[in-house]
């Protein structure tokens, strides 16, 4: 069997994951791909005729601004999280390219793509770095070496200030200071 260029690229076109529609100047679809059944429970011989607001319900509001820009035929990207019908929702990354024929709008194409695990991804390595700061606060804390002044032991920081031994290890750690005198100190204080 022979098939037509047109015949390939719309079998193309659904197995693509992200959806992919064409959106008239009415805001109405004149195609769509199989992923609109996914994403909104919508088969492409549905969406056929569908305006964007009865598609997007509650997003709609959220796209217009997107919506209207590309129809001056000014492309848009731009992200957005849509609740699917089975529950849950997809992170997106969407773009609205015009189709723009001899200076005039004819619609737009859509590409909506699935950027879910990405954010979740982020989100772990956010929380990886914020553990890792949050460990090596507590190393510098408690170890390294510092400079100590071998005549009235005050401590050389960071910054090449000098401060007293008590003062550095407060600011250093969670540590306090209590004082006292050892044994050895109050035995030749006795003499």
């Amino acid at each position: 069997m022979v098939q037509t260029p047109s015949q390939i690229a719309l079998r193309v076109v659904n197995h693509i994951s992200a959806m992919v529609a064409y959106w008239d100047s009415q805001q109405r679809c004149v195609f769509s791909n199989d992923a609109y059944l996914e994403w909104f429970g919508k088969t492409p011989q549905q969406m056929v005729g569908m305006t964007l607001k009865e598609l997007l319900g509650p997003l709609y509001e959220k796209n217009l601004p997107h919506i209207l820009a590309a129809l001056k035929g000014e492309k848009q990207v731009f992200e957005r999280r849509i609740p699917l019908p089975q529950g849950g929702h997809r992170d997106t990354i969407a773009t609205y390219t015009p189709d723009i024929l001899d200076g005039r709008v004819l619609g737009f194409s859509v590409l909506v793509a699935d950027v879910t695990l990405l954010r979740e991804r982020e989100a772990a390595l956010e929380s990886a770095l914020r553990e890792k700061d949050e460990i090596l606060v507590q190393v510098r804390e408690l170890t390294g070496l510092l400079p100590v002044c071998a005549w009235c032991r005050r401590i050389k920081d960071d910054d090449g200030y000098w401060s007293q031994f008590e003062e550095y290890v407060k600011s250093h750690s969670k540590a306090d200071f209590t004082h006292g005198i050892c044994p050895d100190c109050r035995a030749k204080q006795k003499r």
